[in-house]
């Protein structure tokens, strides 16, 4: 067995053995972790020390360029923090896709693991910038690339449309959380109650997520996640070809929520009656949650052995550009707050469904606000490397999606430009102005030139520059 299955299935007598025999401390085992990490992610205090003693590199990355304290973070382990800390762990190490330690601590509010974090020189403002760059490049459903500033000043790219499947749900719960005890939201109290009950989904949905990376070893962990599958509803997020969507069961009731090419042609929310309630079972849960699913499977087989009819759909739109698979985890929400509405007041189903989608639009419409707002805010505040940052991402959001022509676009347009208009700010007006003005036939250039034209700005002058 080799050091790091000791490590998964083994005792910490197991590991110390295999360690006199001197194994290769800093390599990717078959899993494509080191065997630290390995320790970290099975929550082995223990374990991790004796590597440690052993000469183990503290932050030597996984395939994804995670460490293993983002591990230890991630699990909440408070004691394994400390010992990787301890020996000089950086707490402001970040993947490979640009995500920092700190960002799942500051998502999940586990305040402990944060102020910890913090005190060993965690920078909040990282986390904070790649929260906030990805839930704007959702909410806006921006194309491309951004920077954002490290604790060294290193300009990071960022995708816009990098997916990662609990980093997505974590923010979605955040937020719903947040606008629930916002005093914009108080007009929509009389729906919390229905909130409250999505929010306890996506808890147990995260919950089950979060065991993905615990490789086949979910013996130890069956009978809770065997209790966490008898929600109900139950959200059960799944990948497959390079695609998330999430399923959803409530009752006999079984959607599927999916606003891509599938949802184009199908219905992007779909309501099924379940015919065949016997047949999903956990065990086929568990397939679902922790294997990699073939399209041929999700998208023909599993209606017909769960013999699902259709029954109707919600009319919320497809979603092709962007994070498509980010907005099928948000399409969740219309999903199932039209039916809690519909199982009280079933001859109004229209009726639920305005509601069920006014609801979702509001709250999305206030989360682009609120995301967009903390950028500015920031940005006022922010060293120059930072500032020049958050300014390349609001005129992203400018360029692509401030539309001259609806009230709404030119509001804000004319608060994004209060800011690019500023002298050390500038220079991105600039360099849109010269790249994309050679293209005056183009719809995004002429939309562009008229909110300038509009906000005043001299383009010519922009132009000689």
């Amino acid at each position: 067995m080799s050091l790091s299955k000791k490590i998964i299935f083994g005792t910490d007598k197991d590991v110390a053995n295999e360690l006199k025999a001197g194994p290769k401390l800093d390599e990717l085992d078959e899993y494509g972790y080191t065997p630290l990490t390995q320790a970290a992610i099975v929550n082995s205090v223990t374990k991790a020390k004796l590597l440690l003693d052993a000469g183990a590199k503290i932050d030597f990355t996984d395939l994804t360029g995670r460490t293993p304290l983002f591990w230890a973070a991630d699990n909440a382990n408070l004691n394994l923090c400390k010992l990787l800390l301890n020996h000089q762990a950086n707490p402001n190490a970040y993947t490979s896709g640009g995500q920092p330690v700190l960002v799942m601590p500051l998502l999940k509010k586990q305040d402990d693991i944060k102020k910890l974090l913090l005190s060993f020189g965690g920078h909040l403002d990282f986390a904070q910038d790649f929260i906030n760059a990805k839930e704007l490049g959702h909410a806006f459903e921006l194309e491309g690339r951004v920077d954002i500033v490290d604790t060294n000043n290193t300009f990071i790219e960022v995708e816009f449309e990098g997916f990662f499947l609990r980093f997505t749900l974590e923010i979605i719960a955040n937020s719903l959380f947040d606008f629930k005890n916002n005093f914009k939201a108080k007009k929509l109290r009389g729906y919390f109650a229905k909130l409250d009950k999505i929010l306890h989904s996506l808890s147990v949905a995260i919950d089950l997520i979060k065991l993905q990376h615990y490789l086949i070893d979910i013996k130890g962990y069956l009978d809770y996640i065997n209790t966490a599958l008898n929600a109900d509803p139950l959200i059960l997020p799944i990948s497959f070809g390079g695609h998330a969507i999430t399923l959803l069961k409530y009752g006999d009731w079984f959607i599927r929520c999916d606003r891509g090419a599938y949802g184009r042609d199908h219905g992007t929310v779909i309501y099924y009656t379940l015919r065949e309630q016997s047949r999903l079972t956990k065990s086929i849960c568990r397939e679902l949650l922790y294997k990699r699913q073939d399209p041929i499977f999700i998208n023909e087989g599993l209606p017909k052995y769960l013999n699902l009819e259709t029954k109707m759909t919600l009319p919320l739109p497809t979603q092709v550009t962007g994070n498509c698979s980010w907005a099928n985890a948000e399409a969740l929400i219309p999903a199932l707050m039209f039916l809690f509405l519909y199982e009280e007041r079933p001859e109004d189903l229209e009726a639920c469904q305005n509601e069920a989608l006014f609801f979702y639009y509001y709250w999305r419409e206030w989360n682009k606000s609120r995301a967009l707002d903390f950028c500015i805010q920031t940005l006022r505040e922010a060293n120059p490397a930072r500032k020049a940052a958050k300014g390349a991402l609001i005129a992203s959001i400018l360029y692509q999606t401030c539309n001259f022509n609806s009230k709404e676009g030119r509001e804000r347009s004319n608060k994004i430009l209060t800011i690019l208009n500023q002298p050390e700010l500038r220079p991105i007006l600039q360099c849109y102005v010269k790249v994309f003005g050679e293209y005056k036939d183009n719809p995004y250039w002429q939309n562009f030139y008229k909110l300038l034209d509009d906000f005043g700005i001299d383009i010519d002058k922009l132009k000689a520059k």
